[in-house]
């Protein structure tokens, strides 16, 4: 059943496509799926309550802080596992983390009832749905804890380097729940039959995954027997940094929005929300490849296959320097237009912020994720944790500080830009991002690659750099030339960018191999009987 995962240099470059090509499935199908959804529950509840649906998920979405890294230590231990195949240990570092996790379930539902008999105190709801709320948070807060415990399947599907058959299951019961919520809402059945639905799909998909799991590894067992406390300590020198290092980028990326709505006002929350979101959307297009990366980083690892790790590092580092440089400058050049057309907002501060961080974003993607992946499979996890702590220090307290002081600073330089306050928390967030990806990522990556800053350059940038600035020169010739005003033609225009830059990286940036390999795929797919 693992004959595909036993060795890490059988079919690699297949499996990263068809994984990577899935995850693009399933986040194409997400959005739209995500579009309609809104519209039939936001039209089909009162207003009440599709805010109380709204602030279920979101009180709920903290329980994920209960994860304390396990899933990310279940995903490194199975690809680890695939190759030294002792099943009995795995099976008792699975076994703990799962009743662990059903420990943290008990929990959840009790937070779910005690606060569902103080929701009139806390949240102030109309006393005639009171009780109708209440029924619904309890149902929801023990259909959570039922659910939990569950949820690390996918990141053995993950370790086992089969996020297509994870996506496929994901994205059945997605398209499942879809039709569920719209026939609750068609029966007037609302919040409590939307209960069911949602937290019933979701236990059904991770069931699918476990049955998977339990098919791909038939030594793969599940018992309380098997229940090993020892086993905590070890499990959780990697899983607890893992969780910081998880747990530092959620205030990098949350903190802004709160340090914003202290020192200045929620109107600005407003228009920072979206500068940010667009920055979102791109780093969700571009990391779809990612997901690769720790579990064959830790397939390599555990066979002590330095030399291939080093080549995946190097590889997918350069790849993602074509995928977000492709992404990232039409959104940048087209950010005052796209956003325009898009939400009719024209706001100059708002439009810096967004480049700003567009610009944020791409660093991180560029020059840091790939290595961060590789290296906490490779055991770096506690000086990558002590690293994402110190950049979200520097986060809080630049953003803090410029947002005070640079409309002070403009203003004595006599440049009047209303609201540059938020350009202030922007650069807050691009300054340490910045700073650490040239003096921490990039040199230890060439450390841990046995290679010079210069190889490390030529190897990874240096291509990608020129066809960037051909592109980008490209881009600022036509939004001078033909600056578009409707939404359909801000996205002609930057799909005809995106395809330049996709044509000159074919001919400029990729080695002959690798033409070789595409033009090959290309035929077998076109000639396929």
């Amino acid at each position: 059943m693992l004959e595909n995962v036993k060795s890490p240099q059988t079919g690699l470059r297949k499996r990263i496509l068809v994984n990577t090509l899935s995850n693009y499935g399933k986040m194409f199908i997400s959005i739209f799926v995500t579009i309609f959804l809104t519209r039939i529950l936001f039209l089909g509840l009162s207003r009440e309550e599709y805010g109380f649906w709204a602030l279920l998920w979101s009180i709920f979405g903290y329980s994920l802080l209960l994860d304390f890294g396990f899933g990310t230590a279940v995903q490194k231990h199975t690809s680890e596992c695939s190759v030294s195949q002792d099943w009995q240990r795995y099976n008792r570092v699975v076994s703990t983390i799962f009743f662990t996790y059903a420990s943290f379930a008990v929990l959840i539902a009790a937070f779910a009832v005690i606060l569902s008999f103080n929701l009139k105190q806390i949240f102030g709801f109309d006393a005639a749905n009171t009780a109708y709320f209440q029924k619904v948070m309890i149902l929801f807060g023990i259909g959570s804890a039922i659910c939990f415990p569950f949820g690390f399947f996918t990141e053995i599907l993950r370790g086992l380097q089969r996020m297509h058959i994870r996506n496929v299951i994901q994205t059945s019961f997605l398209l499942l729940n879809f039709g569920g919520m719209a026939l609750m809402i068609y029966l007037k059945l609302n919040l409590t039959g939307m209960v069911f639905i949602a937290l019933g799909t979701n236990l059904l998909s991770s069931l699918t995954m476990m049955y998977v799991a339990h098919r791909l590894i038939p030594k793969f067992r599940l018992s309380i027997r098997l229940y090993d406390r020892s086993l905590l300590k070890s499990v959780m020198s990697f899983s607890l940094f893992a969780y910081l290092i998880t747990f530092t980028n959620l205030i990098i990326m949350k903190t802004d929005q709160l340090v914003i709505s202290i020192f200045g006002s929620l109107a600005l929350v407003a228009i920072y929300q979206i500068s940010i979101r667009l920055a979102e959307v791109f780093q969700r297009f571009a990391s779809q490849f990612l997901d690769n990366l720790g579990p064959i980083s830790a397939t390599l690892f555990a066979a002590g296959n330095k030399p291939k790790m080093t080549e995946l590092m190097l590889q997918s580092n350069r790849l993602m320097g074509i995928i977000s440089s492709m992404l990232v400058i039409p959104l940048i050049v087209y950010a005052k237009p796209l956003i325009r057309a898009w939400l009719d907002l024209d706001h100059p501060a708002g439009i810096i912020c967004a480049i700003i961080l567009l610009f944020s974003m791409y660093v991180l993607l560029f020059f840091r994720s790939t290595s961060v992946y590789v290296m906490l499979m490779a055991n770096e996890h506690k000086i990558l944790a002590l690293i994402a702590g110190i950049e979200a220090i520097l986060n809080l307290a630049l953003s803090i500080f410029l947002m005070r002081y640079l409309p002070v600073f403009l203003q004595s330089r006599g440049i009047v830009l209303q609201d540059s306050a938020i350009i202030g928390v922007a650069l807050g967030t691009m300054i340490p991002n910045v700073i650490l990806a040239f003096s921490f990522n990039v040199p230890k990556a060439c450390r841990f690659a046995g290679i010079s800053g210069k190889e490390f350059f030529f190897t990874v940038i240096s291509k990608t750099m020129l066809i960037s600035a051909i592109t980008l020169a490209l881009a600022i010739c036509m939004y001078q030339v033909f600056l578009p005003t409707s939404l359909i033609m801000v996205f002609i225009h930057c799909l005809i960018i995106v395809l330049f830059y996709a044509i000159l990286s074919y001919f400029l940036g990729l080695k002959s191999w690798e033409k070789q390999q595409i033009m090959a795929y290309m035929k077998s797919k076109i000639f396929a009987s």
